[in-house]
């Protein structure tokens, strides 16, 4: 496994070392169907209203996604509107974590990102985005980590494809870091090898948690923690928690998931904050990562409502952010 150069530098601004107090969701607009959507129809004045639902259930992170194909139709455009996005989620009290590329995708109703084929292509206009995206943020304090892809798919180094997609991410990294930015970087692995094939490139190990009992899931955390004894490095949670259509079995399973995540100091933030357009985000269009394989996730509805039974989440948690003390 490749390992972590000596010369990149360490994080300096919300570099911690547990993240216990984490708690947010990740966010694509509910206007999008797909990422590009949610950026090219950006509006400034619904996405507060969107985000600010989060504070509701005392969310302190919003991880919001954005990526290449979505910045290429109009660059100036869109970076303008990245940037309003991170000043609405400081505007509503929260950090932003922004996702800068996304590898996952659904077989039926895909919500876009960075495919295969492009690991196989000229990624130099892609480092173009990430500079002109992550420059002006390099070192600011609303901004609490970079997250550089959701998901990618490598589970070890052995084939060409798993090469390419590492020789890419490490090239996302180093560009991130010739920003000059003081933000930890991480990469939103899953677990197990996807983890181990990634980390010598983040600053903070992730996780992707959906483990669909509480059983499996104190095996995940168990597993966490060996690596990050390997590894010496912290570990957070920036997507979590099975789906289901059934409001009350998403709470119980919302309950034990945020409870355990927290004690093991990894944090959460779910997938995914409000009803929408994009798989996962609507009932009719649900995807197989959830309780009986019916994965529709958000924490509120469309409507802008709490689903049912996650009342408890309203309560004011123990675990406060460091920069709100009692961290």
């Amino acid at each position: 496994m490749p390992t972590e150069p000596a010369s990149w530098p360490k994080p300096t601004l919300h570099a911690y070392a547990g993240y216990g107090w984490l708690r947010g969701f990740s966010v694509v607009p509910s206007w999008g169907a797909r990422i590009e959507e949610a950026w090219w129809f950006y509006d400034g004045a619904r996405f507060r209203d969107e985000v600010g639902l989060a504070r509701q259930v005392h969310a302190n992170c919003i991880r919001v996604w954005i990526e290449f194909t979505a910045w290429m139709a109009a660059p100036e455009q869109v970076t303008e509107r990245f940037l309003d996005a991170v000043k609405a989620i400081g505007e509503a009290g929260m950090k932003a974590m922004p996702c800068l590329f996304n590898r996952w995708h659904d077989a039926r109703y895909d919500y876009g990102g960075t495919y295969t084929e492009c690991l196989f292509r000229n990624w130099q206009p892609r480092l173009d985005y990430v500079r002109a995206l992550v420059t002006p943020l390099a070192r600011d304090d609303r901004v609490l980590a970079w997250d550089l892809c959701n998901e990618p798919h490598a589970h070890d180094l052995k084939s060409e494809v798993n090469q390419r997609e590492f020789a890419w991410l490490r090239d996302v990294a180093a560009t991130v870091r010739g920003c000059g930015v003081k933000q930890p970087i991480t990469i939103g692995t899953m677990n197990g090898g996807n983890i181990e094939s990634f980390a010598p490139l983040v600053d903070v190990l992730c996780a992707h948690p959906y483990a669909r009992d509480r059983k499996a899931l104190d095996d995940l955390i168990t597993g966490y923690k060996v690596m990050r004894e390997k590894h010496g490095k912290p570990m957070l949670v920036n997507e979590c928690i099975p789906g289901a259509l059934d409001d009350t079995v998403r709470a119980e399973v919302a309950r034990y998931y945020t409870e355990l995540l927290a004690e093991a100091g990894l944090g959460w933030m779910g997938w995914a904050l409000r009803g929408g357009k994009a798989i996962s985000t609507r009932r009719d269009r649900y995807d197989g990562n959830g309780i009986n394989n019916q994965g529709f996730h958000p924490f509120f509805t469309k409507d802008g409502k709490l689903r049912g039974g996650l009342g408890f989440l309203t309560e004011r948690p123990e675990r406060r952010p460091p920069w709100e003390g009692n961290g």
